[in-house]
């Protein structure tokens, strides 16, 4: 598999969801009210629970047909477990639908109309992810943010509803026609396979772990939120997670590098690859962090009501480079070397730790600011601790001497000056810090970037 075509065919892909979601994020919260705006912002926290409801079953197929060549798959292994998962579904989807209509919730309905199709395409996700299939994939990545960036232009300028309700239909109309299409796609290709009984127990004892830690993982990063809904306003959740929704608008750029990673590492790695990639990680990491001077202008001067998001957008856009090698480097090599219950155990262990962190920091100062605080402290620790479960990532002083002036630069750029003397002191600033320490990785990252060199 060539690393830097699956590369750039997914930057692609991210390019245009990134698009999609920066007029997303900045139109729906300017045309809602802030309690409708904190409503939409919980679905999305549920939706993003309900993987568990696969039981690990796609993780198992992630880990089962990492580094393996499309050719030589058992269509008629792979039509059956598709099958499966899916009446498995249905299944799982029915007592939460029975849930909303005795409640009478439409969050609780929406979350169980979102099962089917979340969870299949979670399912196509990984197959193709783990067969290095990176073109289907973004080519279907490509339509779901379109259509939710469609269905928001039409709800916001012609029908001009101000209610959070359509918004998450239009949610669900994305995820229903990218769930169609696959299926189609997928039935029309095996329609001349037949089915294969197989044993799916073990898929999901390899992946339960995985998806455990995932679980965890989920929790580790939304952690934060649930503090803020439940000890603060409605007010300060929806300015928290708007914040949380301009941090991901950049980790969708992150998460473009740590897709193409797993089958590039499941083929071999060296120890000296891997170093080098956590030397770009962390480089890219630094500079991402520099999106929050152009964010702070667009919410000083087009969502002003959202400026209280700001001291958290700050704090936590400082955690980039931790974030980048977790995501991208850390939880890749766990499940490359089939440590699964490892990464369950790290996982697990960084949620008690973020979970104690957030603890302290609402006994100490309850705010949006303590608890962004304490979450990007616990990226840190995470970064830190994961660096000595494997060879090649180790922390040295170089790195520890980088972060500690990294991170005390952004924060006196993003809280003391403002957004446009800001954005040129840090930028100038940072890319001097990164030619001290990593002169060489940074131009080898810049010729790769512009020259499309394979890493």
């Amino acid at each position: 598999m060539d690393l830097k075509s699956s590369l750039l065919k997914v930057l692609t892909a991210n390019f245009i969801s990134l698009l999609a979601g920066v007029i997303n994020g900045f139109l729906v919260p300017k045309f809602l009210k802030i309690d409708q705006y904190a409503m939409l912002q919980l679905y999305n926290l549920y939706s993003g629970y309900i993987g568990i409801l696969h039981f690990g079953f796609a993780d198992g197929v992630y880990l089962k047909y990492g580094g393996k060549e499309k050719a030589m798959l058992d269509q008629g292994e792979l039509k059956y477990e598709h099958n499966f998962l899916l009446i498995l579904q249905i299944i799982m989807s029915m007592p939460i639908l029975l849930l909303a209509v005795l409640k009478r919730n439409f969050v609780i309905f929406a979350i169980a109309l979102s099962v089917v199709p979340v969870n299949i395409q979670t399912y196509f996700s990984f197959l193709y992810q783990s067969l290095g299939d990176m073109g289907m994939f973004a080519k279907i990545k490509i339509l779901h943010p379109l259509v939710i960036l469609i269905s928001n232009l039409v709800l916001i300028f012609l029908i001009r509803i101000d209610n959070y309700m359509p918004f998450v239909a239009a949610i669900l109309l994305s995820n229903y026609m990218v769930y169609f299409i696959l299926e189609m796609g997928y039935l029309r290709s095996t329609k001349a396979v037949q089915s294969k009984r197989t044993k799916v127990n073990p898929l999901f004892q390899s992946g339960f772990l995985i998806m455990l830690g995932n679980l965890s993982s989920m929790f580790f990063y939304s952690i934060d939120r649930w503090f803020v809904k439940f000890l603060l306003p409605i007010e300060n959740f929806s300015y928290y997670s708007f914040a949380v929704s301009m941090m991901n608008i950049i980790l969708v750029l992150i998460s473009s590098v740590a897709m193409t990673f797993y089958p590039y590492l499941s083929k071999g790695y060296g120890v000296e690859q891997v170093r080098k990639i956590k030397k770009y990680l962390i480089i890219i990491g630094a500079i991402a962090s520099d999106a929050y001077f152009l964010l702070a202008m667009v919410v000083t001067n087009f969502l002003s009501k959202y400026r209280p998001s700001l001291e958290v957008i700050a704090i936590l856009f400082a955690g980039f480079p931790a974030i980048a090698v977790i995501n991208a480097l850390y939880i890749n090599l766990y499940k490359v070397n089939k440590q699964e219950r490892r990464y369950f155990y790290k996982v697990f262990t960084m949620l008690i730790v973020s979970f104690a962190f957030n603890v302290c920091a609402v006994l100490i100062n309850l705010s949006n600011f303590s608890i962004a605080a304490a979450t990007t402290i616990a990226f840190y620790f995470w970064f830190f601790t994961s660096s000595k479960d494997f060879d090649g990532v180790e922390t040295n002083i170089k790195e520890i001497v980088f972060i500690s002036l990294y991170v005390p630069l952004f924060i006196f750029s993003s809280h003391f000056l403002g957004y446009i003397s800001g954005f040129f002191v840090f930028t100038i600033s940072v890319i001097l810090l990164t030619l001290c320490f990593y002169r060489d990785e940074f131009f080898e990252l810049v010729s790769k970037i512009f020259r499309h060199e394979s890493a």
